[in-house]
């Protein structure tokens, strides 16, 4: 029983972090101070991303225009910088950067690291490009194992 939820931890882990979006009322009736809530921009909605480690929770904040929002979640056998120019080189190839909110990195062992970034979706969605197609870009730069693109899930009471 003790290895199942070592198992889950580790599914846990391995997501680096968790998103959801949030409608503008439901963020205006959230915990957050009033002062946060006036220095972030008004916005129809706001994508928290929750980034959970051992005695801490980070929240982040990304005001967006639409709800349509996307993870992209890259598994790597290690960090190096020609990785990650790699990767950056597809996002820009992909005319994917211009719509980044937030990319982060981790390894949790010298061979279990993540790269993930959330990004506007409409891109992703143009019809250019099959997300099995990006996958397949990302798959071909040495080192990466896997790539998953998820969507966003929106709030529900």
């Amino acid at each position: 029983m003790n290895m199942a939820i070592n198992n889950n931890n580790l599914k846990q882990k391995n997501k680096i972090s968790i998103g959801k979006i949030l409608s503008r009322a439901d963020f205006k009736s959230t915990i957050f101070p009033d002062e946060v809530k006036n220095e972030i921009n008004d916005a129809p909605y706001y994508l928290l991303i929750f980034i959970s480690r051992e005695d801490s929770i980070k929240i982040s904040c990304f005001p967006a225009h639409n709800r349509n929002i996307k993870k992209i979640l890259i598994k790597l056998i290690e960090f190096s910088p020609d990785l990650v120019k790699g990767i950056s080189t597809v996002l820009n190839d992909l005319n994917l950067s211009r719509d980044i909110l937030h990319t982060t990195g981790i390894c949790y062992e010298l061979e279990n690291c993540f790269y993930e970034t959330y990004l506007l979706g409409d891109s992703l969605n143009s019809g250019d490009l099959s997300l099995e197609e990006i996958k397949n870009k990302f798959l071909a730069i040495e080192k990466i194992v896997n790539v998953v693109i998820e969507d966003i899930p929106v709030h529900k009471k």
